[in-house]
């Protein structure tokens, strides 16, 4: 008997009508600010997808502590969900944004799938199970079989 795993990118196609809708705006210290929400939860991932885009990440605590970096550093707080929202000025392109935040996503999401197979590697061989087969279909998603012990 044999049991088959496909783990498949985690693709968010955010386009700007949607973007534009699920933007908040926010204000404090008469500063606002456009807030671009994300599914993104791990900052150490959320800092390698940035690093493939040549930009760092700048997290804020609170709208107290907001403030904007230079060019290549993009600010960041955290929702109560957990997930990692871009800040921006209210003056900021939201569809460019939003166009690169889908870019980031993307990198996160490979880096998050990476992760995952990693970690359902070791955990398969510590249970015994034993490699059939792997293969990366098409849509870059990894098909792995396994040939239970037993």
């Amino acid at each position: 008997m044999s049991i088959e795993v496909v783990l498949i990118p985690l693709a968010i196609a955010l386009t700007k009508e949607i973007a534009e809708g699920i933007s908040k705006q926010l204000q404090h210290g008469g500063q606002r600010y456009t807030i671009l929400p994300t599914r993104m939860k791990d900052e150490a991932l959320l800092e390698q997808a940035l690093n493939d885009w040549s930009c760092s990440l700048r997290k804020a605590e609170s709208a107290d502590s907001i403030t904007f970096g230079g060019e290549r550093e993009a600010t960041f707080i955290v929702n109560e969900e957990g997930c990692y929202d871009l800040i921006l000025p209210e003056s900021a392109d939201r569809e460019a944004f939003a166009e690169w935040v889908e870019k980031v996503e993307l990198s996160y999401h490979h880096y998050l799938q990476q992760s995952v197979y990693t970690s359902l590697i070791e955990k398969a061989k510590e249970q015994g199970l034993i490699l059939e087969t792997e293969e990366v279909l098409e849509d870059n998603s990894i098909q792995v079989t396994y040939i239970l012990n037993g």
